[in-house]
């Protein structure tokens, strides 16, 4: 059973019939903002936190670094619509485990749920492409050159992350086992200079190690 909070601007349509109606999830509650959503996870203790990317200004940004920062961190889940712009990449660099589009189906949104909560990631394919098709190279110098240097597993690793896949996944691709893949993961993530493995997942999509026609 995944504990969830939900975090969206004013004046949306809610979320929480439609996870109700999912029997592996509770829905724990609800928050309006950023300073709300911090509030509520602290009293909740959510597994996931469903985050509207179109709080204001930054607020989405902000909350997700906020609860990442707490000593009982949730997953975060961004909540996107149909025609996604630059702040779901914003969310994501902040450490949100992924992405899905408000309209999508009870269905789609309770395993996405379930993705996150075991340590995946949701990034969908084509409005990852649409969002970074025609971006340069991204990162620093120095950053483009660490991504050169990686080794062959560590690019495959890389690739595999990029496009969303879990632990386990990865364990299977590349005939390892969990543990080692966790360490290789971690070791990836530090290599490049990063926070988070999302980051990663986004940085192979700018960088166009995936992705790119």
């Amino acid at each position: 059973m995944s504990r969830v909070l939900i975090v969206e601007s004013h004046g949306r349509s809610g979320l929480r019939p439609v996870l109700e109606a999912v029997d592996a999830l509770v829905v724990v509650g609800e928050a309006a903002d950023a300073v709300e959503a911090v509030k509520a996870a602290k009293e909740y203790q959510p597994d996931v936190v469903i985050m509207d990317v179109s709080l204001a200004g930054h607020g989405a940004v902000e909350a997700t670094r906020q609860l990442l920062g707490l000593g009982f961190p949730p997953k975060v889940l961004a909540l996107t619509s149909s025609s996604p712009d630059g702040r779901v990449l914003d969310v994501l660099r902040a450490g949100a485990a992924g992405f899905v589009v408000r309209d999508c189906s009870a269905d789609e949104l309770a395993h996405a749920v379930r993705i996150v909560g075991v340590g995946g990631n949701v990034l969908d394919p084509k409005i990852m492409h649409t969002l970074t098709r025609g971006r340069p190279s991204a990162g620093s110098p120095d950053l483009l050159e660490r991504i050169g240097n990686l080794t062959d597993m560590e690019r495959q690793m890389l690739t595999l992350i990029g496009g969303g896949h879990t632990n386990q996944r990865i364990a299977d691709e590349c005939r390892l086992s969990i543990t080692r893949v966790r360490a290789h993961v971690s070791r990836l993530v530090q290599r490049l200079g990063l926070d988070h493995r999302i980051q990663a997942a986004v940085l192979a999509w700018e960088a166009g190690i995936v992705g790119r026609d």
